[in-house]
């Protein structure tokens, strides 16, 4: 019995043995780092016919230390090629490397804005197909042909592709990514907003040796899938806010008395439109709260009390109030555009009535009406109330 016993033991301890190295083929498929280029950030531009697929190309040797250049050269390297499609032109790529090409650290992607007025569907199907593609990189178009962003200096990051990245995450909360883009594609009721960069050179030419850098100068405006058109400036601040998305937005008004102008910076606020809807008249209130203190006194007014904060305040609210009125008109009116996703809004709220609306949005959307309500809180006003270096008999107290 006992010898049976040993014998079924080693059986079993054989049948382990002989089994085991199936489940431990786990590297049959490895690439080894050294064959392969590891893509920094993607720029799709449009050519006639064709898409002009650009990438950054991390290069090995010339990476090391806090600077990313170890060789005397740059730490990466462009290679551009058309194509049929987006995919066909990446084949063109991979011909001209001796790596296999790898799209896992990506930091951006880059769209000209030729393309993105043509639309932004046929580009993105290929970026949900391939495991490689991160659906967090960030997105945005640019003023004129993306792949210029690829060959700025970007002196502050060790690649361009980084800069537009860190751009992107500090623009708003919620940072733009091919993910949330395609989730706005598919949504009903909303359109997608992109970040509209450019080129810029970092001084004037009599200030120095201009280096060219990345800035973003803008909100990309779509209907759908197509760019139609961008929103510049004091609009930008109020577009983010009224998305929610703010950061740190500083806006600047003309003083209420006196000559000059104060600038406010708002790190809190919070945002919310509430829908009404009555047959197919739609009301959104919208309902701003903003809280910020004062950052620079360029004027000759000081707001020494109560009564002071509170003209501000009051002025701060006028803006918002004028600065949304204008955007909403070129939402609906312009571009015919719900970038702040009304049509969602309602989808969210009032679903039966989005059920009932939703096939004749288009049509309703430019007449929806929007109550606007603000409430703008100074809490301070910095250690100086008064104008510094101005002497007293010019100032203006309110």
């Amino acid at each position: 019995m006992k010898v049976d016993m040993k014998r079924k033991k080693i059986v079993t301890v054989t049948a382990i043995v002989l089994i085991c190295p199936v489940f431990l083929s786990g590297c049959w498929d490895r690439k080894e780092i050294n064959d392969i280029a590891f893509i920094l950030g993607t720029a799709v531009d449009k050519e006639g016919s064709k898409y002009r697929m650009s990438v950054q190309i991390a290069v090995p040797r010339e990476l090391g230390g806090s600077s990313g250049k170890s060789g005397g050269g740059k730490g990466w390297y462009i290679e551009s090629k058309l194509g049929k499609t987006v995919r066909l032109s990446s084949l063109e790529i991979q011909r001209n490397n001796s790596r296999t090409i790898n799209f896992s650290n990506r930091r951006s992607l880059i769209v000209g804005d030729e393309l993105a007025r043509e639309g932004i569907s046929p580009i993105m199907d290929v970026f949900t197909r391939t495991l490689q593609n991160r659906l967090q990189s960030m997105m945005a178009v640019t003023e004129g042909s993306a792949y210029k962003i690829l060959d700025t200096d970007a002196p502050i990051e060790q690649f361009p592709t980084e800069m537009v990245r860190e751009l992107i995450m500090n623009f708003t909360k919620e940072a733009i990514s091919i993910k949330s883009v395609l989730n706005a594609l598919l949504s009903d009721g909303i359109d997608p907003v992109l970040p509209l960069l450019k080129v810029d050179d970092s001084v004037p030419s009599k200030v120095g040796e201009p280096m060219k850098n990345v800035r973003i100068v803008g909100l990309a405006i779509f209907k759908g899938d197509r760019m139609v058109g961008t929103l510049k400036g004091d609009l930008v601040k109020i577009m983010i806010l009224s998305m929610n998305q703010n950061r740190n937005t500083e806006m600047s008004i003309p003083a209420p008395e006196g000559e000059g102008d104060l600038v406010f910076l708002f790190k809190e606020s919070n945002a919310r439109f509430v829908p009404t809807i009555r047959g197919d008249d739609v009301t959104m209130k919208f309902h701003i709260r903003m809280k910020g203190s004062l950052v620079e006194n360029a004027s000759n007014f000081s707001p020494t009390n109560e009564v002071g904060m509170r003209k501000l305040e009051k002025l701060l609210g006028d803006k918002v109030r004028k600065d949304l009125t204008e955007v909403l008109d070129i939402l609906q009116n312009e571009y015919h555009a719900d970038s702040l996703g009304f049509g969602e809004i309602i989808h969210q709220h009032k679903p039966k009535e989005w059920d009932r609306l939703s096939s004749r949005w288009k049509d309703i959307y430019p007449h929806v009406k929007v109550e606007i309500e603000t409430d703008v809180q100074l809490k301070t006003v910095g250690q100086a109330l008064k104008p510094m270096g101005l002497p007293q008999e010019e100032i203006i107290h309110d």
